[in-house]
């Protein structure tokens, strides 16, 4: 075990790049939670989020291209994607209020997230593009923090 972050700040949630090679991470060291990536060797961090004043919970999809992450806007937490390629605009995917821990599916096709309906805490699944959205359908027992398990053949 070796520290590569060294900033006054409070750096959490770390979630490696498929590739290895970065460390993607929450941190406030500039006023308020917002994500950076690192190399996952250490160095100098850079910050990946500017939308928003309060960003957490980095997932990566498995080709590297896209982050999936909550943001808080007023009172109410939802996902959120970006290209990391530059370029494009954030993009809210969901209209929920307590949206919280995304995983990409091994596929990269689909983002599994826990959510609140009707006072439950419920997992729910959406596109890429936000259009197609689903409940999973669950027993009487609260759910949350959901993560897609590794691809079998």
């Amino acid at each position: 075990m070796r520290r590569i972050t060294h900033s006054q700040g409070i750096d959490t949630e770390p979630a490696f790049s498929p590739d290895g090679r970065s460390i993607y991470f929450v941190s406030d060291r500039g006023g308020g939670p917002q994500i950076y990536r690192m190399p996952a060797g250490g160095g100098t961090p850079e910050r990946v989020t500017f939308s928003g004043a309060y960003n957490i919970s980095p997932a990566i999809s498995p080709d590297g291209r896209t982050l999936a992450y909550i943001t808080r806007q007023g009172n109410s937490f939802r996902l959120y994607t970006l290209d990391l390629g530059g370029g494009a605009a954030p993009q809210g995917l969901t209209d929920t209020n307590d949206d919280e821990s995304p995983s990409f599916a091994p596929n990269g096709r689909l983002i599994i997230y826990a959510s609140r309906s009707q006072g439950r805490d419920v997992l729910m699944t959406t596109t890429l593009d936000g259009k197609i959205k689903a409940r999973l359908v669950s027993t009487t027992a609260d759910v949350r923090e959901p993560v897609w398990g590794p691809y079998g053949r």
